[in-house]
């Protein structure tokens, strides 16, 4: 059904509806739940197929051509601003980070707003789907049309998107199996070079690619007598190592010694010299957060550098965050974001790693050289692990589309700390954190789990610090 220019009016599902002016703002607005649906916009050619990924206008890459972002819920667009091989720009909505369907949302209507033209769509019959194809604006000769489309997907933003020619990694599934942390073995064996025979019934070897140095030969103690390894640890762990875990004997430092865990990276557009180092740091920052989770109870806390998360070493689970980045290249240095952390049986810790809206569109990896230290030593004159600390370096390499990277997982049993290494990754177009379910299994979205937004408009970067982790599935 076609009609003529209105300047105000409510339009129908199907309709098309010349526009009048060049620019307008589409906006998604509901009764409740708040905050329930994010908008996002796409850019295709003739073929319906967009150009890029960066044709993707979303909560990762905030503009485009002809179009912006102006908050979760309004789109605006410049009709003169747009690509001449741009012919449709489609508005969506997706409910896919509050976890809930359009079905569960009430009083959703789409305003299409220009200078002297307002239109408003309430899409019908709405139930499971957590997509909506909203509206779109298409070329119409010398001029624009508004389609009023209004159709869901249940498949989700993944499959959304799909549908426009945007690359999406196929996820692997879920896993069921038991928590990839293997439990310590009653008496640990420490760190061995790469190569030694491998026996039946042998706890793993941690810290493949490795360079530890033994003060004397290691012997594996008698099992009445486990013995503490004094080697100094300094552990490199790539996406190339053959094995992602490596692991620290806390039982040798005295109770001055310091124990932290963090994230560095050198900002993007870092550059670098033929050996790898930094003469010029980048920009952008990076949002860390260290989930941590109750082995006894299942519940779990998340610790940030935000106001009012950084956690106490006096409280469970013993860990204080040391503030956010100011971002690299401060003091000449990268930028960094750590906890300090008494080093006791405090449970399972993850580093998680958003990268969220207000750092605009890029993989993880673009960030500079981004890798987790783990570091145990003597204190410094700064109070943090001094040069002969003991170290494990998780390198990151994270090319994909999702918003969530865990990092890092890191355990203490038995006075032996140990880093597993393996980068896991939230679903595509997901805002969940990756968290643990109560067996010590990684879930990949959690349905009642912390939810990642914008620190700008929200003021903390997630819906909720601290639970229950989920139960197996």
């Amino acid at each position: 059904m076609s009609q003529t220019a209105a300047t105000v009016g409510e339009v129908a599902k199907g309709s098309k509806t010349d526009l009048v002016d060049g620019r307008y703002t589409v906006r998604l607005d509901l009764a409740a739940p708040a905050g329930a649906v994010d908008v996002s916009a796409v850019l295709v050619t003739a073929d319906g197929k967009v150009r890029s990924d960066a044709d993707f206008v979303f909560f990762n890459n905030p503009s485009a051509p002809g179009v912006q972002m102006e908050s979760d819920a309004v789109v605006s667009v410049d009709l003169s601003a747009l690509p001449a091989d741009i012919h449709r720009v489609v508005i969506a909505g997706s409910t896919e980070a509050q976890g809930i369907r359009f079905g569960e949302v009430t009083g959703l209507r789409i305003s299409i707003a220009g200078a002297s033209q307002s239109l408003t769509f309430v899409p019908p019959g709405l139930d499971t789907e957590t997509v909506l194809q909203a509206v779109a604006l298409y070329r119409r000769g010398s001029g624009w049309r508004l389609d009023a489309v209004g159709q869901g997907y249940s498949a989700g933003l993944a499959a959304f998107a799909t549908e426009h020619g945007i690359s999406v990694e196929e996820e692997p599934a879920e896993a069921t199996a038991p928590s990839p942390q293997p439990a310590a073995p009653q008496h640990p064996v420490p760190p061995q070079p790469v190569g030694a025979p491998q026996h039946p019934g042998q706890p793993p070897r941690y810290g493949a690619q490795q360079q530890a140095h033994a003060a004397a030969p290691h012997q594996v103690p008698p099992a009445s007598a486990p013995a503490i390894d004094l080697r100094k640890v300094d552990v490199v762990l790539t996406k190339d190592s053959p094995s992602r875990r490596a692991s620290i004997d806390l039982r040798k430092g005295d109770p001055g010694y310091v124990l932290t865990v963090g994230l560095e990276w050198d900002g993007r557009g870092a550059k670098y010299d033929q050996h790898g180092r930094v003469t010029q740091f980048g920009t952008g920052d990076l949002d860390v957060y260290f989930f941590c989770r109750n082995e006894i109870t299942g519940d779990y806390v998340v610790i940030s550098g935000e106001k009012g998360h950084q956690g106490d070493l006096n409280t469970w689970p013993f860990m204080h965050h040391q503030g956010d980045s100011r971002g690299p290249g401060a003091n000449n240095l990268p930028a960094t974001e750590q906890v300090i952390v008494r080093p006791t049986e405090n449970g399972d810790l993850l580093l998680n790693v958003y990268q969220s809206v207000d750092n605009g569109a890029g993989a993880i990896d673009k960030f500079g050289n981004p890798r987790v230290r783990v570091r145990y030593g003597r204190p410094g004159p700064d109070g943090l692990p001094g040069p002969d600390a003991d170290q494990i370096t998780v390198v990151i390499g994270n090319g994909k589309n999702s918003f969530w990277a865990t990092v890092a997982h890191i355990d203490v049993r038995e006075g032996i700390l140990t880093v597993d290494g393996t980068v896991q990754y939230s679903r595509a177009f997901s805002e969940r954190m990756p968290v643990l379910d109560t067996a010590g299994n990684w879930v990949r979205s959690a349905k009642n789990g912390p939810v990642g937004r914008s620190k700008k408009s929200n003021g903390l970067g997630l819906s909720s610090y601290s639970g229950r982790c989920p139960d197996p599935r």
